[in-house]
């Protein structure tokens, strides 16, 4: 206890701690992070970090270290990161849009949006949309390594996947066993893009991202955004800030921890609301499944939602729904304690899986500090 508390006193003296925003300077949102935020960013051995904090009306949003190793640029809430697997809950508060408007139903097969291209079925159980936004299509994590030369969240395009999938043979039925898979949320937003008759970035953009006012979440940022993109460091490499269109149901999303604290306080605020109320209800039981693969690096998966992940409550800890993600550069996560007012989004540029479980607790850990009853 000696060592760790001599430790945090040296964190946050050295820690490079420059850029804070908060929209109603709750004391109490400062001094649940004063500690825990520092903490998370030291330990995480990134270059940089943003984190957002909400409590009921009020956020918080803070900037570590720098946005490129060196640079001495430290991050703030406009600077833009990449969401990477955080995009697929966008996604699915896309699907429970248009299903709330009666444009298509979580029980549609994919074959219905699938034009001529046959989509696989197994033991007499063909992949519905549900299947797709909870990871229990049967379908693979990815279809495969990128081409050489195409940065990984440019590819698979839409041509690609639909070439891919009618010789794809399923190893068990859907619905069955819960398996995390990006795939299928690209062919989830495929399926939305043909319900909506419009390019899926653009129905994301109208009933999600435009109304809130997140105008630096896209797949398209403007040489001005991908100037203020942190420098992404560790597995993937930094890679170039270039139209993530082709991923975009599973990964491919930019964002900023001002955009993030704005959708954090709508998952928060408008729980009850048609769309947010079937993403955020749990479809797929863990006990009810023959297995489980893949979802419990920020704790033990309970359920699945549409996208999301669910932890139970057990003792002073609250019931969790949160979602992370990895890759070309980039950790990220974002957790809320539903009906308690209080939720977290963070991301550093360093991608290393090692670190990510002790950065995922601390953020559970704040969450908890500041949900009582």
């Amino acid at each position: 206890m000696i060592r760790r508390a001599i430790f945090l006193s040296i964190a946050i003296i050295a820690a490079p701690f420059a850029s804070r925003a908060d929209d109603g300077a709750d004391p109490v949102l400062a001094a649940a992070t004063d500690v825990g935020g520092v903490v998370m960013f030291m330990e995480s051995g990134a270059p940089g970090m943003v984190l957002a904090v909400v409590r009921g009306g009020h956020s918080l949003v803070l900037g570590y270290g720098e946005t490129e190793k060196g640079n001495k640029r430290t991050p703030d809430g406009d600077s833009l990161v990449r969401l990477n697997s955080i995009t697929k809950v966008f996604a699915t508060e896309t699907l429970a849009a248009l299903a709330a408007d009666g444009k298509l139903r979580l029980t549609d097969t994919l074959q219905r949006y699938a034009g001529a291209a046959k989509v696989p079925a197994s033991s007499g159980h063909e992949i519905t949309l549900l299947d797709l936004a909870t990871h229990s299509a049967a379908l693979p994590r990815e279809m495969g390594e990128s081409p050489e030369g195409v940065m990984q969240r440019a590819w698979p395009t839409r041509a690609d996947r639909w070439a891919w999938l009618p010789g794809y043979k399923l190893p068990w039925a859907p619905g069955t066993i819960a398996s995390y898979s990006n795939v299928s949320f690209d062919l989830l937003a495929d399926a939305i893009e043909t319900a909506a008759g419009e390019a899926y970035p653009n129905v994301l953009r109208a009933r999600v991202t435009a109304p809130l006012g997140m105008a630096n979440t896209t797949f398209t940022p403007t040489p001005a955004q991908c100037e203020r993109l942190m420098v992404g460091s560790g597995l993937g490499g930094a890679g170039p800030c270039v139209d993530t269109t082709a991923t975009d149901g599973s990964g491919g999303l930019y964002s900023t921890a001002n955009d993030m604290a704005r959708w954090l306080r709508h998952n928060i605020e408008d729980a009850n609301d048609g769309p947010l109320a079937l993403s955020h209800a749990v479809y797929r039981q863990r006990q009810a499944l023959e297995a489980a693969i893949g979802f419990d690096e920020a704790g033990p998966m309970s359920g699945l939602g549409l996208g999301w992940v669910i932890t139970a409550g057990e003792g002073i800890r609250p019931t969790l729904i949160a979602k992370s993600g990895g890759g070309v550069g980039f950790m990220s996560y974002i957790v809320f304690a539903p009906g308690r007012g209080v939720g977290l989004f963070v991301a550093v540029n360093r991608a290393e899986f090692g670190m990510f479980k002790a950065l995922t607790e601390t953020a559970n850990g704040i969450v908890m500090d500041l949900v009582t009853r």
